[in-house]
């Protein structure tokens, strides 16, 4: 006579079906970015422009450039940090990461360079920047 599983046991292995389940439909919360960064920039002493999104990802537009680069950031507005990571499909710097000092004050985003692995955009980023819109009301999405 075959053996019935006890309730335990066949609760167990529900659990453990399910388990692989759910760790698939969940998803890591991202901190949104802080107001003051979040907006379109553009720097008047090279041309380029970059854009943070309240999604914690950016995008540096080049004048000789036809692809931005793109990828993602992190802002600590109390250190004053700004960490860039390039997307591996961006046009140079796949995958390279910066850090900058960065001072916001009203309209404009002066960046001084801590390190950055991507040359190119070190030369570029540690700069000063205006902003080209309006900032975006607290609490907008």
């Amino acid at each position: 006579m075959p053996r019935i599983p006890s309730p335990v046991v066949v609760l167990l292995a529900a659990v453990a079906a399910a388990a692989p389940i759910a760790a698939c439909n969940s998803r890591p919360k991202v901190e949104a970015p802080d107001e003051a960064i979040v907006g379109e920039w553009k720097c008047p002493a090279n041309g380029s422009a970059v854009t943070f999104s309240s999604s914690g990802l950016y995008s540096l537009t080049l004048k000789d450039q036809p692809r931005p680069v793109m990828g993602s950031f992190k802002f600590d507005p109390e250190e004053g940090m700004l960490t860039l990571q390039t997307r591996r499909e961006s046009p140079f710097c796949a995958d390279d990461i910066g850090s900058y000092r960065v001072h916001i004050g009203g309209v404009s985003l002066d960046s001084e360079l801590v390190r950055d692995t991507c040359e190119k955009r070190a030369k570029i980023f540690a700069a000063r920047f205006d902003r080209t819109g309006s900032p975006r009301p607290a609490g907008a999405k």
